[in-house]
């Protein structure tokens, strides 16, 4: 256990999802009283009803909150982008934020919010350069989504303190990009994707959680780039493949096949992005798994079920 923390009560939207459900133990842990805001009608607590697109909320889960975690929003790759799921995935963002800042306006005790955000804010012009917080954005369509939704989640500025957390990819045999790579090579058809020189931004489930805690702990304002480090397609596939034992013998998928297959979404796939992550280490945040191998070996011997 690190140093001794303020227990604060803690608000989280989004928080029966894979990252939620990892924030709200790391929180346990430090004594924090944590409620989950649901969608579900007529909840136990620690849950509570809200309904963003209706403007409801059970009035009881606001009362003397110090922190909102808001990690609301529909999954970038669960689906192909045609311009209805784009529009859902924009709406399932900002909307539930903006919800979130009206009634920010009834929480007097509050002093901090914490945001979701993605590492892909940064686009994928320049695959060479080590890109930093104060770096511009893109002009893709996940880059301005991420401008828009922080853009929102400074509406609570100056008001409260706003932690802006620009997640990369999150590993975890849960759900996610690894189930996925991992599946290919289990069944032996497993290759790197296009040119396999992208580079992805990645860290472990776990540490995303340690993250959301620390922001939290330390009260950390700003934007933070969250990735252990990154990676090229290519090795993370090796290294996949090496961690199950298995072997890699197919060529590269092309990408116009994965073109055909993701149409826009392939993007995520083929093209690439490097960050650097040294704000947040010097805020006195460690990962705990820094480098792939280290993370595979907590995933695959030690995440439980």
């Amino acid at each position: 256990m690190e140093k001794k923390v303020v227990n604060r009560v803690v608000l989280i939207a989004g928080g029966s999802g894979l990252i939620g459900q990892e924030v709200q133990k790391e929180l346990n842990k430090y004594g924090h009283e944590v409620r989950i805001l649901t969608r579900q009608e007529s909840p136990q607590a620690p849950y509570f009803h809200w309904d963003p697109k209706k403007k409801e909320i059970d009035r009881t889960a606001i009362k003397g909150v110090h922190v909102i975690i808001n990690l609301a929003g529909a999954g970038i790759a669960d689906k192909r982008w045609s311009d209805k799921r784009k529009e859902e995935i924009f709406n399932s963002r900002i909307k539930p934020t903006q919800f979130l800042h009206e009634i920010s306006q009834n929480i007097p005790s509050l002093t901090q919010y914490i945001s979701a955000s993605g590492i892909t804010c940064y686009g994928y012009n320049d695959p060479i350069r080590l890109y930093k917080e104060g770096d511009e954005f893109g002009t893709d369509f996940l880059s301005t989504v991420v401008k828009r939704w922080e853009e929102v989640a400074d509406l609570f500025s100056p008001q409260q303190k706003v932690a802006k957390i620009r997640t990369g990819v999150v590993l975890t045999e849960r759900g996610g990009a690894l189930p996925k790579i991992s599946g290919t090579i289990k069944k032996n058809i497993g290759a790197p994707l296009g040119s396999g020189e992208q580079k992805m931004p990645w860290l472990t489930l776990k540490d995303v959680a340690r993250i959301y805690a620390h922001a939290l702990n330390e009260q950390l304002d700003g934007a933070y780039n969250a990735c252990s480090s990154n990676i090229s397609n290519t090795k993370l596939t090796k290294a996949v493949a090496k961690k199950l034992n298995k072997t890699l013998w197919l060529p590269n998928v092309p990408s116009f096949a994965l073109n055909l297959a993701l149409g826009e979404m392939a993007s995520i796939v083929l093209e690439g992005v490097r960050v650097d992550n040294s704000k947040l280490v010097q805020t006195g945040f460690e990962f705990e798994h820094k480098t792939i191998d280290d993370a595979l070996a907590y995933i695959y011997d030690n995440e439980e079920d």
